[in-house]
């Protein structure tokens, strides 16, 4: 067993692969292994694989699959991974080469089951810093709060054993995957720990990203999500502040999902059934939504929810273009 498994998916990426694997094959933690899956890459991908595979063959391991999008390919992977610790990167995006000898050194030293660290948003090089204590240590019956920070699995290191012994994967053909397999791995964690450090460099807006794209799947699927977020925790014995947690998150994605497809979506009526399908989702979920403590607090938000729930969508369009203009 080595100590991390650092697990790849590669799908066309052939300008941003090379960057990601030079920033793992020269990590300061020796005792690791890089498992590169290319989920069927129709560009060079796979060529520059082959160079780095040749030349640091001891690190890499590589692997080919068709393709079935990066759940799939994560899933695949973590069936290969020997390390008693998994890390994810997606291959446009970097790491610093210190990342993972510090978050395994913070594991061993606290025998976490999770660590948590910051981003670097690339290409401005800003640092948005996770609502958590540094060093301290947490779970989510202690701090629901931790549904509410960023899901993503590439800021972490998850001790291997929370996926096999508790038959966690990533949902298959599902954008947003992250954000369930997080969830149900804070659930079976016992201590999570925040370290107040930036390492991992997250390429914005890249051209033909799957993240950026705008398309209707990307909409529909957070629906989708969430209703297995909310059917995991129904069957588990949770707290009413766990509750509360999933009923601010619920409102958070209500509010940034539909605020992005009004501005978004082109086609009206397709805007409009998202719109109408995530407003009926809310009020089967979220008992009293504007009794929650955010949106009694914040105005702003509390005027979008309302406005929302009362489908008046072409004024929040309004709204929208009017604080542009405002902002210029």
């Amino acid at each position: 067993m080595c100590r991390v498994s650092i697990i790849v998916p590669v799908y066309n990426v052939e300008k941003y692969v090379g960057k990601c694997l030079h920033s793992l094959v020269n990590q300061t933690l020796k005792d690791i292994e890089i498992i590169i899956v290319n989920d069927g890459s129709t560009d060079n991908s796979q060529v520059i694989i082959d160079d780095y595979v040749k030349n640091y063959g001891n690190k890499l391991v590589s692997l080919n699959k068709k393709n079935g999008g990066l759940s799939d390919a994560r899933n695949f992977s973590l069936k290969h991974a020997k390390g008693e610790y998994v890390g994810f990167i997606d291959s446009d995006d970097w790491v610093e080469l210190n990342m993972y000898e510090k978050l395994y050194n913070h594991c061993q030293e606290t025998n976490a089951d999770i660590i948590i660290s910051d981003f670097i948003f690339e290409p401005d090089n800003s640092i948005i810093h996770a609502n958590l204590k540094n060093g301290v240590e947490i779970n989510l019956k202690s701090n629901p709060e931790l549904l509410l920070i960023e899901p993503s699995v590439c800021n972490k290191l998850f001790k291997r054993s929370l996926f096999y012994e508790n038959n966690i994967e990533f949902p298959y053909g599902l954008f947003h995957e992250d954000r369930l397999a997080v969830s149900k791995l804070y659930y079976h964690a016992e201590k999570i720990y925040y370290v107040k450090e930036a390492f991992y460099h997250y390429l914005k807006h890249r051209e033909n990203s799957i993240t950026t794209s705008v398309n209707m799947k990307k909409y529909n699927d957070i629906i989708i999500l969430l209703n297995e977020v909310d059917q995991f925790f129904i069957e588990k014995d949770i707290s009413p502040y766990i509750r509360q947690s999933l009923d601010t998150l619920f409102l958070n994605l209500y509010i940034a999902f539909c605020t992005r497809a009004i501005s978004e979506i082109p086609d009206k009526k397709k805007r409009n059934v998202f719109l109408d399908d995530f407003g009926k989702f809310i009020e089967s979920k979220v008992n009293q939504p504007l009794g929650v403590d955010k949106y009694k607090e914040k105005k702003i938000l509390k005027i979008l929810l309302i406005l929302l729930m009362n489908r008046k969508y072409t004024l929040i369009n309004i709204l929208i273009k009017v604080r542009k203009l405002i902002r210029g």
